[in-house]
């Protein structure tokens, strides 16, 4: 399984009056990890989309479970893998950390997205591409 790590600052506007991050916060970069995922993976999203002729990875399902608070200053460790595969959809594992230690655990469900063949201003499911499973540790056709 691939393993995407990215570190992040927080600083005094991701903060809320009680000097905590304010949870949205995690949800934003559950979303950049996200894209950061497939980039560190050679798969920079807008040329996997023209590549494949994909509309996106939209989000349908996050959740997030909070084991301990983070405020301004702190660094941030986060990591991002696929943690489960279907044919359409992927299941996209946040960890963030401070000082070795989990502070927020996120999950995102995404489908893969294509334009819908009678309306192109919307979108349709479609089986994700080899490329991503070969490249994110989903294997083979089934994984």
């Amino acid at each position: 399984m691939f393993v995407s790590h990215r570190r992040i600052r927080v600083d005094w506007g991701h903060c809320d009056p009680a000097g905590i991050v304010f949870y949205p916060n995690y949800f934003r970069w559950f979303d950049e990890c996200t894209s950061a995922l497939f980039e560190n993976a050679g798969l920079p999203l807008p040329e996997l989309y023209r590549a494949h002729g994909l509309k996106g990875f939209p989000l349908l399902e996050a959740k997030a479970n909070f084991s301990g608070s983070s405020s301004f200053g702190d660094d941030l460790d986060c990591e991002a893998s696929v943690g489960e595969w279907g044919g359409k959809t992927l299941k996209v594992l946040h960890r963030f950390l401070r000082d070795g230690k989990l502070l927020v655990e996120g999950v995102e469900l995404r489908v893969c997205a294509i334009p819908h063949p009678d309306d192109p201003q919307r979108i349709k499911a479609a089986p994700i591409p080899a490329v991503v499973k070969e490249r994110l540790g989903g294997g083979g056709a089934g994984a």
